[in-house]
Order: C-alpha cells, then sequence, then structure tokens
C-alpha cells in the first residue's frame, strides 16, 4: 500500500538526483508506515501520488537555492534550476480550484512587475549604450576639431572622456541593480512555494 503509492510518487520526480530522491522517499514511508495510514488516508494527507512529487520537488529546488553552495553553482544549471521552481510554483497554484483565481492574478501582476523591469532596464542600458556612443564621438570630434579651434576641440575630448568614463562607473552598478532586482523576484517566488508547500501538509525534510 505504502510502497505501491511512494512507488507512483518517485516515477513522478524526474528532476531530483536519485539519492535524494530515495533519501526523501525513505523519510516519508518511515512516516506513513509508522502512522499506519490507509490508502484513503494517505491520500488525505499527501494528495495523489502526481501531487505530493510535484510538492517534494518544490521542497527540494527551494532548499537547492537557499544552499550556500548554490552560488558556486554553474549559472546555466542554476537557471534551469529556478525555472524549474517558478514551473512548479505555476502549477502548484493551479493545482487546487480555490487558488485558480489567486493564481491568476499572481501571474497577471508578476507578467506587469515584469514588463515594466523589462523596460526600465531597456531605458537604462539604452542611455548608457547612448552616452557611449556620445563620449566616443564627442571625443573623436574633439581631436578633430582641435586642427581648427583649440579650446572648442580639447572641450569636445573632455565631454567625451567624462561620458565614456560615467558610462565605465555606471555600468556595473546597472548589472548588480539588475541582479538584485532578479533576485527578489527570486526570493518572492520561493516566498510561494513555501507556503504552497507548508498549505499541502508536506513536512520539509531534514536534510537534502
Amino acid at each position: 500500500m505504502v510502497n505501491e503509492y511512494l512507488a507512483d510518487v518517485r516515477s513522478y520526480m524526474a528532476g531530483v538526483p536519485e539519492n535524494e530522491r530515495e533519501e526523501l522517499l525513505q523519510f516519508y514511508e518511515e512516516q506513513m508506515m509508522d502512522a499506519g495510514l490507509t490508502s484513503e488516508q494517505i491520500v488525505e494527507k499527501y494528495g495523489t501520488p502526481k501531487e505530493f512529487a510535484r510538492k517534494l520537488k518544490l521542497e527540494y529546488f527551494i532548499q537547492v537555492d537557499d544552499a550556500p553552495e548554490a552560488t558556486d553553482m554553474p549559472a546555466g544549471k542554476r537557471t534551469k534550476n529556478r525555472a524549474t521552481l517558478i514551473w512548479l510554483i505555476i502549477l502548484g497554484l493551479f493545482a487546487s480550484p480555490v487558488l485558480i483565481p489567486v493564481a491568476l492574478m499572481l501571474i497577471a501582476a508578476l507578467f506587469g512587475v515584469f514588463m515594466a523591469f523589462i523596460g526600465v532596464i531597456f531605458a537604462i542600458y539604452a542611455t548608457i549604450i547612448a552616452a557611449l556612443a556620445v563620449g566616443v564621438f564627442s571625443f573623436v570630434s574633439g581631436i578633430i576639431l582641435l586642427f581648427q579651434s583649440v579650446a572648442t576641440g580639447i572641450f569636445f575630448m573632455g565631454v567625451g572622456i567624462v561620458a565614456t568614463a560615467a558610462t565605465i562607473f555606471f555600468a556595473p552598478l546597472v548589472w548588480r541593480v539588475t541582479k538584485w532586482l532578479f533576485e527578489q523576484v527570486i526570493v518572492f517566488a520561493k516566498w510561494i512555494g513555501r507556503k504552497l508547500v507548508r498549505k499541502n501538509h508536506v513536512e520539509p525534510a531534514q536534510e537534502v
């Protein structure tokens, strides 16, 4: 009974490393066996095998992203993990008919924030690129103008140097701000994920 249920859960846990998956399932197997739950009680408490697998995967990917070593993870792998995490949260929100209106509102709000975020970032980067172009153009123009008017040439060269220096100075700062804003989106997504895990009575594993 318990073994059959967990075997079905296992089949839906693609993406979780085998050793981590087996450790999680062993934890819940012992919990279910100790409680002496019937099939109906297991489904009532944990959901269908597919639903329970989704919750376990969500808990796993939240813990992986929270781990200190996550910052040393290859960028491509961490991006893939985070994409999986967000997808699991979306599935979790739509899994319950009660949460569908909330899910739609959250997704609409997130989409609006995301588009605004993209617009602001695009405007900032466009300004940086324009400033760099102005700096290079002014500096080159200043060199040319030196042969006509030394003062004018020096002025334009100065403008070019200032514009280029400002671009070089602010570009890393803008990149850090961009990364920080993205991290806040991930933090918010994980907050929703934890709410889903607790709402569905999944007790976090002690170690993943």
